[in-house]
């Protein structure tokens, strides 16, 4: 299978797109970066990271691609597809850049580009304006963590989606679009009971530095690739004459625009960044071969979520992955309403009752996976 790498937000944390993983699953071999909270790394030090293991893993994939006798119908030598949400749609695009450069290229083939709100609108955002002077107060820990939870957190909720969600799967009337058998249902509900422990508080030193030097630094960035798109088009339009340094960063601009496929997916009600409006702009000024998903309801924190059926819409944008008899999801009838479900799927198995929580630790839902 080949690679997806996730690359969060600036949280760092893995749990927005959890329930996207086990489909995921089913033609990637999916992989995601998690960045403590007490991580201070600056934007430069966090793409190279990624490159470099990117191409470590992709260096292995190739040498065991040489030893065998038949290739694998959907891997290839070092083929990835990279996945980047909210800050992380910042550093997956620098890192799709950088990938492209000829130093690279012989190592990994980057097949594709997914961007869930990608926050490469933040100086255009609520959480520009609102963030900075959080981080920036002078103020206690007390203060702080008030000021969080009255004026950030409300930034990355829906109008109540999530919970009316929540209360359909309790009530048996659905279950996220993603989970489509017991396996999934038992690990749906680890991970929610697990939700105390991997939910982790940011430090206000923490914030301040990720607002600046992730965020805002990103983006001054992006601007600045945007420019140098600008002038690469122009140039190639007039033939004009370049050194050699500048002829590779012409090269690796024009094919990440012009041809690497990209899908781009939106919360409709994302009030932290204005990320329905930034697809707009992305798939028409800097991603040429693109496509948008918008899906209904959902905020900035829950657009990976419930409502979503992610690798439905990759199959589509990538066709070339669906070679494994990936199971998309279908629900049983149900006699709840669209209203009821809220974006929800009917319960695979028309159960009245979901699965019992003590299966879901059971041999037949859990293994425990230990690094060898």
């Amino acid at each position: 299978k080949p690679m997806l790498l996730y690359l969060p937000g600036f949280d760092g944390t893995i749990i927005s797109p959890f329930l996207q993983f086990p489909s995921l699953g089913e033609e990637f071999d999916v992989r995601a970066m998690k960045v403590s909270m007490d991580d201070r790394s600056t934007f430069e030090e966090l793409k190279e990271s990624v490159v470099e293991y990117l191409l470590r893993e992709c260096r292995d994939n190739n040498d065991n691609f040489g030893q065998q006798q038949q290739p694998q119908p959907n891997g290839g030598l070092g083929a990835l597809y990279l996945m980047g949400e909210s800050f992380g749609g910042i550093l997956a695009t620098e890192v799709a850049l950088e990938l492209n450069r000829p130093a690279y290229r012989e190592y990994v083939e980057l097949r594709g580009l997914i961007l869930v709100n990608p926050a490469t609108s933040y100086l255009r955002s609520a959480l520009y304006e609102l963030g900075p002077p959080v981080a920036n107060a002078e103020s206690g820990s007390a203060q702080y963590v008030f000021s969080l939870l009255t004026q950030l957190v409300p930034l990355f909720r829906d109008e109540g989606l999530f919970i009316k969600q929540i209360m359909a799967v309790l009530s048996s009337k659905g279950l996220a679009t993603a989970v489509n058998n017991p396996q999934r249902e038992a690990y749906m509900g680890r991970v929610a009971f697990d939700l105390p422990n991997r939910l982790k508080f940011m430090p206000k030193d923490t914030l301040k530095w990720r607002l600046e030097e992730w965020l805002e630094w990103g983006n001054g960035i992006f601007e600045d690739r945007l420019e140098m798109l600008q002038s690469a088009r122009d140039s190639t339009a007039s033939d004009d004459a370049s050194s050699a340094g500048d002829a590779a960063d012409t090269y690796a601009l024009l094919k990440v625009s012009q041809e690497l496929r990209t899908m781009i997916v939106v919360g409709e009600l994302d009030f932290t960044l204005p990320s329905w409006e930034e697809a707009g702009r992305l798939s028409t000024e800097v991603f040429r071969n693109a496509r948008v998903h918008v899906v209904p309801g959902a905020g900035h924190a829950s657009t990976c979520g419930a409502s979503l059926y992610l690798i439905g819409l990759l199959r589509e944008a990538f066709p070339e992955i669906n070679v494994h008899g990936g199971n998309d999801n279908g629900g049983w009838a149900t006699n709840a309403s669209e209203e009821e479900l809220h974006g929800l799927e009917p319960r695979y198995d028309g159960a009245w009752i979901g699965l019992n929580p003590l299966l879901y630790w059971s041999k037949d839902y859990y293994r425990k996976w230990r690094r060898e």
